[in-house]
């Protein structure tokens, strides 16, 4: 979340909110494994080239791999949103959030989202840290087996092992999680998109994973009457530190 691509035609953050057009982000890999802290970040392409984010040939070979003229930001650009297509038949029919008007597109409903990111300089959604439990996912697998609800297809920072029964981090908003050295205020659920159903990796593209959590657990995040299918919550650093895999998890 360092960093993200702009369409040089639209001016809009690319996202894969937007499949049709922009479905091969899931193709590509940003990491810093194995470089020294601080060090640059690297885009891993299909074929196993690495370029760093930094690297002047980046972004002509990524447009060449979109076929779509793209520039690498590490800020918005002003007023920046994205495409999100809206998936009104998963959704129970809600309607967009906060009133948001949309059109249709390419054969899709479609909104802008990520109007956040402007106001507040940063190329998060909503929240810098996306937490997701077990407890939540084994709920969905439950609920409809014939499905994978892999915790990577909702795309987390921090996987949290629970031992309660559903939608458990649903009655987090508004606590503060530690997780290793750090602590994490947790603000509100996440309501999901478009792309919890597409494929990725060796998950392959669901539509009835949106609707299931429609139907298993829509919030009415917004409070203002409508239920938006939910999983995971977002939170904010409180308290910077380092987190690794299997340190433990505490709830204030």
């Amino acid at each position: 979340r360092a960093y993200a691509l702009v369409d040089d035609e639209s001016g809009k953050v690319v996202s894969v909110k937007r499949p049709k057009r922009w479905a091969r982000m899931f193709e590509l890999a940003a990491s810093t494994g194995g470089r020294p802290a601080g060090g640059p970040v690297a885009v891993t392409f299909p074929d196993g080239a690495a370029l760093d984010v930094d690297d002047p040939d980046l972004a002509a070979r990524l447009s060449t791999f979109f076929g779509r003229s793209v520039s690498v930001v590490d800020r918005p650009p002003p007023g920046a949103t994205f495409d999100e297509v809206w998936l009104r038949d998963l959704k129970d029919g809600a309607e967009p959030y906060f009133g948001e008007p949309s059109r249709v597109e390419d054969g899709d409903e479609m909104v802008d989202g990520g109007s956040e990111m402007s106001t507040h300089g940063n190329l998060f959604n909503y929240g810098s840290v996306h937490v997701v439990t077990t407890s939540s996912t084994d709920a969905l697998v439950r609920a409809t087996p014939g499905s994978r609800f892999d915790p990577h297809r909702f795309r987390p920072n921090v996987v949290v092992d629970t031992p309660g029964d559903g939608f458990v981090e649903t009655a987090w908003q508004g606590r503060t999680l530690i997780v290793g050295d750090a602590s994490l205020a947790v603000t509100f659920t996440v309501p999901r998109c478009v792309m919890t159903t597409l494929a990725q990796g060796d998950l392959p593209a669901d539509r009835d994973v949106l609707r299931t959590i429609t139907r298993e657990n829509a919030v009415d995040v917004l409070e203002n009457g409508t239920p938006y299918p939910c999983l995971g919550v977002y939170a904010d650093v409180a308290t910077g530190g380092r987190i690794a895999v299997g340190d433990p998890v505490h709830l204030d």
